[in-house]
């Protein structure tokens, strides 16, 4: 009995923070839920689904044809990721509304439109630095390879980010129509941005790279103070151009 008693106690508190949670992610779909109503202007009906996992799992939102389905996973839940799931769900009942499927609009601006409601009240860790080099644009139909998705999605975050700190979310929507005619995304961004998609990652480019300007200039500094000790080093030891002579001389004698 007295064997089993750390195993009771282990599986009660296994349970409760299961059931707690559960609850997170139910408080937090609830609330994102009202949030989308009022962005979007109608309600979308979708099947949650709450498995507990093994903590490698992907949470998803799937669309199929009109029946929309959420998967997440108590294993590995961390806040905000139900807000991310539901935005997706909504983006894809925008889209159908405009009868366009979801492959009409690349993948990479889907998690733009998902990183960005997820995102819309709170900041965000700083993404990894190799993310402002990151072309997530690259990644129209598929998602990147599983070693760069950490990257692809920072970028993506910290690009969304970017936009709604200067335009209002709605904006993200209003591109479906520009790109849906068009076909092209460079002017559809200037339609609604007023600057083309290229432009503005650019300018994104150098927002983010700006906190690491400290560390950047100082690798500036550190390289150019090394070329230059080198450099003196050399400088050293005198050329005499009569000797190279003479060394080439006997080098072409004893061939000869």
């Amino acid at each position: 009995m007295k064997a089993r008693s750390p195993l009771i106690i282990w599986l009660l508190i296994s349970l409760s923070l299961l059931a707690q949670t559960e609850t997170r992610i139910r408080n937090e779909i609830k609330v994102a839920n009202e949030e989308l109503i009022e962005i979007y202007g109608f309600q979308v009906r979708y099947n949650l689904t709450i498995l507990t996992g093994q903590g490698h799992e992907q949470p998803a939102a799937i669309d199929d044809d009109g029946m929309y389905q959420i998967f997440l996973y108590t294993s590995n839940f961390r806040d905000g990721v139900a807000r991310h799931e539901l935005a997706h769900v909504y983006f894809f009942e925008h889209l159908r509304k405009k009868g366009l499927g979801p492959e009409t609009i690349p993948l990479w601006y889907h998690e733009l439109v998902a990183e960005g409601f997820q995102n819309l009240h709170s900041r965000t860790g700083r993404p990894p630095l190799r993310s402002g080099f990151f072309d997530f644009t690259a990644y129209a139909k598929n998602y990147p390879p599983e070693k760069d998705r950490t990257i692809f999605y920072g970028a993506v975050e910290s690009f969304a980010s970017f936009l709604l700190s200067r335009f209002d979310y709605k904006s993200l929507l209003y591109l479906v129509d520009e790109f849906s005619s068009s076909g092209d995304m460079n002017s559809s961004f200037r339609a609604i941005f007023g600057s083309s998609l290229d432009s503005l990652i650019a300018k994104w480019r150098v927002f983010f790279l700006l906190p690491y300007s400290p560390f950047l200039i100082g690798v500036v500094i550190f390289l150019y103070l090394l070329v230059g000790r080198r450099e003196r080093y050399w400088r050293q030891f005198h050329l005499n151009p009569e000797s190279l002579k003479k060394e080439e001389g006997g080098e072409i004698d004893q061939k000869l």
